[in-house]
Protein backbone atom coordinates (compact mmCIF):
# COMPACT_ATOMS: atom_id res chain seq x y z
CA UNK A 1 0.00 0.00 0.00
CA UNK A 2 1.22 3.29 -0.84
CA UNK A 3 2.06 5.34 2.21
CA UNK A 4 0.62 8.82 0.77
CA UNK A 5 -2.06 10.30 -1.57
CA UNK A 6 -1.46 13.21 -3.44
CA UNK A 7 -4.88 14.97 -4.78
CA UNK A 8 -3.34 16.38 -7.99
CA UNK A 9 -5.63 19.00 -8.37
CA UNK A 10 -5.01 20.79 -5.36
CA UNK A 11 -1.34 20.35 -5.32
CA UNK A 12 0.89 23.34 -6.83
CA UNK A 13 3.96 21.00 -7.42
CA UNK A 14 5.97 23.74 -5.16
CA UNK A 15 8.37 20.70 -3.54
CA UNK A 16 7.52 22.04 0.00
CA UNK A 17 6.24 18.30 1.38
CA UNK A 18 9.71 16.67 -0.54
CA UNK A 19 11.62 19.64 1.17
CA UNK A 20 10.34 18.51 4.59
CA UNK A 21 10.97 14.99 4.57
CA UNK A 22 13.81 13.96 7.11
CA UNK A 23 14.54 10.93 5.30
CA UNK A 24 14.41 12.24 1.67
CA UNK A 25 10.89 9.66 1.51
CA UNK A 26 9.73 12.04 -1.33
CA UNK A 27 10.95 13.40 -5.13
CA UNK A 28 8.89 15.12 -8.12
CA UNK A 29 8.15 12.78 -11.07
CA UNK A 30 8.21 13.31 -14.68
CA UNK A 31 5.07 16.01 -13.91
CA UNK A 32 6.39 17.71 -11.05
CA UNK A 33 4.07 15.91 -8.35
CA UNK A 34 5.66 14.37 -5.10
CA UNK A 35 5.82 10.33 -5.01
CA UNK A 36 7.23 8.02 -3.06
CA UNK A 37 11.11 7.09 -3.91
CA UNK A 38 11.73 3.38 -3.25
CA UNK A 39 13.17 1.98 0.49
CA UNK A 40 11.51 5.13 2.11
CA UNK A 41 12.12 4.40 5.14
CA UNK A 42 9.23 6.22 6.40
CA UNK A 43 8.78 7.09 10.18
CA UNK A 44 5.33 8.69 9.97
CA UNK A 45 6.46 11.64 11.36
CA UNK A 46 3.85 13.73 9.54
CA UNK A 47 5.18 16.42 8.43
CA UNK A 48 4.92 16.39 4.66
CA UNK A 49 1.20 16.83 5.34
CA UNK A 50 1.47 19.28 8.35
CA UNK A 51 3.59 21.29 5.92
CA UNK A 52 1.64 21.25 2.65
CA UNK A 53 -0.14 24.61 2.87
CA UNK A 54 -2.92 23.17 0.16
CA UNK A 55 -4.11 20.37 1.99
CA UNK A 56 -3.01 18.12 -1.10
CA UNK A 57 -1.33 15.25 0.83
CA UNK A 58 -3.01 12.82 3.07
CA UNK A 59 -0.31 9.97 4.63
CA UNK A 60 -2.04 6.62 4.88
CA UNK A 61 -0.92 5.42 8.26
CA UNK A 62 -1.93 8.77 9.83
CA UNK A 63 -5.21 9.19 10.09
CA UNK A 64 -6.19 13.46 8.74
CA UNK A 65 -8.39 13.99 11.81
CA UNK A 66 -5.85 13.40 14.42
CA UNK A 67 -3.82 16.28 12.99
CA UNK A 68 -4.00 19.82 14.74
CA UNK A 69 -4.54 22.56 12.97
CA UNK A 70 -1.69 25.16 13.15
CA UNK A 71 -1.95 28.31 15.35
CA UNK A 72 -0.42 31.35 13.62
CA UNK A 73 -1.26 33.40 16.83
CA UNK A 74 1.52 31.66 18.72
CA UNK A 75 3.12 32.90 22.16
CA UNK A 76 6.05 35.29 21.21
CA UNK A 77 9.24 35.36 22.72
CA UNK A 78 9.15 37.53 25.55
CA UNK A 79 5.96 35.96 27.00
CA UNK A 80 8.31 32.23 26.09
CA UNK A 81 11.15 33.55 27.49
CA UNK A 82 9.56 34.89 30.85
CA UNK A 83 7.47 31.41 31.89
CA UNK A 84 11.23 29.46 31.28
CA UNK A 85 13.12 32.31 32.97
CA UNK A 86 10.47 32.27 36.09
CA UNK A 87 10.06 28.45 36.41
CA UNK A 88 11.12 27.39 39.87
CA UNK A 89 12.10 23.77 40.89
CA UNK A 90 9.22 23.41 43.71
CA UNK A 91 10.60 22.05 46.85
CA UNK A 92 7.38 23.04 48.82
CA UNK A 93 3.88 21.79 48.15
CA UNK A 94 0.57 21.84 49.73
CA UNK A 95 -1.16 19.20 50.84
CA UNK A 96 -3.53 19.82 47.66
CA UNK A 97 -3.78 17.32 45.29
CA UNK A 98 -4.47 18.03 41.57
CA UNK A 99 -7.49 16.98 40.00
CA UNK A 100 -7.00 14.06 37.36
CA UNK A 101 -8.24 16.37 34.47
CA UNK A 102 -5.59 18.78 35.13
CA UNK A 103 -2.64 15.75 34.75
CA UNK A 104 -4.36 14.51 31.84
CA UNK A 105 -3.86 17.63 30.00
CA UNK A 106 -0.60 18.38 31.35
CA UNK A 107 0.49 14.79 29.80
CA UNK A 108 -1.17 15.29 26.39
CA UNK A 109 0.72 18.52 25.92
CA UNK A 110 4.31 16.10 27.02
CA UNK A 111 3.12 13.74 24.04
CA UNK A 112 4.20 16.31 21.70
CA UNK A 113 8.02 16.11 22.58
CA UNK A 114 10.19 14.88 20.06
CA UNK A 115 11.61 12.04 20.38
CA UNK A 116 14.49 10.57 18.13
CA UNK A 117 13.40 8.90 15.04
CA UNK A 118 9.73 9.57 16.04
CA UNK A 119 9.76 6.29 17.93
CA UNK A 120 7.38 8.15 20.29
CA UNK A 121 7.91 5.06 22.65
CA UNK A 122 7.67 7.30 25.82
CA UNK A 123 5.16 6.32 28.52
CA UNK A 124 3.95 7.77 31.17
CA UNK A 125 3.26 6.03 34.43
CA UNK A 126 1.15 8.93 36.58
CA UNK A 127 0.64 8.48 40.39
CA UNK A 128 -3.09 10.52 40.95
CA UNK A 129 -3.40 9.16 44.15
CA UNK A 130 -1.35 11.22 47.02
CA UNK A 131 -2.00 8.31 49.47
CA UNK A 132 0.02 5.82 47.07
CA UNK A 133 3.14 8.99 46.01
CA UNK A 134 3.29 9.15 49.88
CA UNK A 135 4.12 5.34 50.63
CA UNK A 136 6.69 5.46 47.21
CA UNK A 137 8.15 8.43 49.05
CA UNK A 138 8.55 6.94 52.32
CA UNK A 139 9.61 3.28 50.27
CA UNK A 140 12.32 5.06 48.74
CA UNK A 141 13.74 6.90 51.85
CA UNK A 142 13.86 3.56 53.36
CA UNK A 143 16.23 2.34 50.97
CA UNK A 144 18.16 5.21 50.94
CA UNK A 145 18.78 5.95 54.41
CA UNK A 146 21.27 3.15 55.27
CA UNK A 147 23.13 3.40 52.63
CA UNK A 148 26.94 5.88 52.77
CA UNK A 149 26.18 9.26 52.35
CA UNK A 150 23.22 9.72 53.96
CA UNK A 151 23.52 11.07 57.26
CA UNK A 152 21.96 14.79 56.48
CA UNK A 153 19.14 12.66 54.87
CA UNK A 154 18.97 10.93 57.98
CA UNK A 155 18.02 13.88 60.25
CA UNK A 156 15.76 15.46 57.94
CA UNK A 157 14.14 12.39 58.04
CA UNK A 158 14.08 12.43 61.96
CA UNK A 159 12.64 15.53 61.79
CA UNK A 160 9.70 14.16 59.76
CA UNK A 161 10.70 15.96 57.28
CA UNK A 162 10.01 14.23 52.93
CA UNK A 163 13.36 14.72 51.25
CA UNK A 164 12.03 12.48 48.62
CA UNK A 165 9.51 13.78 47.16
CA UNK A 166 8.96 17.20 49.37
CA UNK A 167 5.53 16.43 50.18
CA UNK A 168 4.30 16.31 46.51
CA UNK A 169 1.18 15.17 45.98
CA UNK A 170 1.74 13.69 42.76
CA UNK A 171 4.77 11.73 40.81
CA UNK A 172 4.66 11.32 36.89
CA UNK A 173 7.24 9.05 35.25
CA UNK A 174 8.60 8.88 32.29
CA UNK A 175 9.04 5.31 30.95
CA UNK A 176 11.28 3.74 27.39
CA UNK A 177 12.19 0.15 26.39
CA UNK A 178 15.57 -0.69 29.23
CA UNK A 179 17.17 -1.39 25.55
CA UNK A 180 16.43 2.11 24.13
CA UNK A 181 19.31 4.00 22.62
CA UNK A 182 17.62 7.42 23.13
CA UNK A 183 15.23 6.88 26.25
CA UNK A 184 16.62 9.08 28.28
CA UNK A 185 17.35 11.98 26.09
CA UNK A 186 13.11 11.20 24.71
CA UNK A 187 12.25 10.76 28.63
CA UNK A 188 14.44 14.54 29.69
CA UNK A 189 12.57 16.12 26.83
CA UNK A 190 9.05 15.21 27.41
CA UNK A 191 9.83 15.69 31.40
CA UNK A 192 10.93 19.59 30.02
CA UNK A 193 7.77 19.50 28.24
CA UNK A 194 5.69 18.31 31.34
CA UNK A 195 7.51 20.84 33.54
CA UNK A 196 6.85 23.96 31.41
CA UNK A 197 3.05 23.08 30.98
CA UNK A 198 2.63 22.76 34.53
CA UNK A 199 4.16 26.07 35.04
CA UNK A 200 2.69 27.73 32.50
CA UNK A 201 -0.58 26.42 34.82
CA UNK A 202 0.61 27.68 37.83
CA UNK A 203 1.69 24.56 39.30
CA UNK A 204 4.63 23.22 40.96
CA UNK A 205 7.23 20.74 39.91
CA UNK A 206 10.56 19.48 40.61
CA UNK A 207 12.58 16.67 39.11
CA UNK A 208 13.05 13.25 41.04
CA UNK A 209 16.36 12.24 40.70
CA UNK A 210 16.07 10.72 43.55
CA UNK A 211 13.11 8.62 42.43
CA UNK A 212 14.74 7.99 39.45
CA UNK A 213 18.14 6.50 40.91
CA UNK A 214 16.26 4.54 43.36
CA UNK A 215 13.59 2.82 41.20
CA UNK A 216 16.32 2.32 38.45
CA UNK A 217 17.84 -1.53 38.82
CA UNK A 218 15.65 -1.82 41.78
CA UNK A 219 12.54 -4.31 41.49
CA UNK A 220 10.92 -4.56 44.25
CA UNK A 221 10.40 -0.37 44.49
CA UNK A 222 9.88 -0.31 40.73
CA UNK A 223 6.31 -2.67 41.60
CA UNK A 224 5.65 -1.03 44.37
CA UNK A 225 5.24 2.23 41.72
CA UNK A 226 4.06 0.22 39.76
CA UNK A 227 6.48 0.32 36.40
CA UNK A 228 5.77 -2.81 34.38
CA UNK A 229 8.42 -5.12 33.85
CA UNK A 230 9.46 -4.68 30.51
CA UNK A 231 10.35 -0.80 31.16
CA UNK A 232 12.64 1.41 32.77
CA UNK A 233 12.03 4.66 34.59
CA UNK A 234 14.12 7.75 32.47
CA UNK A 235 12.57 10.80 33.99
CA UNK A 236 10.88 11.16 36.71
CA UNK A 237 8.36 14.97 38.16
CA UNK A 238 7.11 15.67 41.20
CA UNK A 239 3.85 17.67 41.10
CA UNK A 240 1.53 20.07 43.02
CA UNK A 241 0.53 23.42 44.04
CA UNK A 242 3.13 25.68 45.36
CA UNK A 243 2.97 26.49 48.82
CA UNK A 244 4.56 29.49 48.24
CA UNK A 245 5.16 32.19 45.41
CA UNK A 246 8.55 33.20 44.23
CA UNK A 247 9.39 37.36 44.18
CA UNK A 248 12.86 36.88 42.61
CA UNK A 249 14.39 35.66 39.84
CA UNK A 250 17.78 34.06 41.03
CA UNK A 251 20.66 34.88 39.14
CA UNK A 252 22.17 31.86 36.50
CA UNK A 253 25.63 32.29 34.98
CA UNK A 254 26.01 33.82 31.81
CA UNK A 255 25.59 31.59 28.75
CA UNK A 256 28.82 29.61 27.75
CA UNK A 257 29.21 30.15 24.09
CA UNK A 258 31.47 29.09 21.99
CA UNK A 259 30.88 31.51 18.80
CA UNK A 260 32.39 30.22 15.47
Amino acid sequence: MELVSIDKEMCRKDGICIAACPLGCLTADAEGFPVETANTGCIGCGQCVAICPHGALMHNSLPMQDFLPAQRDRADFASTAILMKTRRSVRTFKNQPIPRETLAELLDVARFAPTAKNTMQISFLAIADPDRTKALGEAIAQWMLPRPGMERYVDLHAKGQDFVLRGAPHLVLALADADSDWGLTDAAIAISYLELAAAAHGLGACWGGIVQRALTGNPELAALAGVPKDKAVRGALMLGAPKYRYALVPPRTPAATIWR
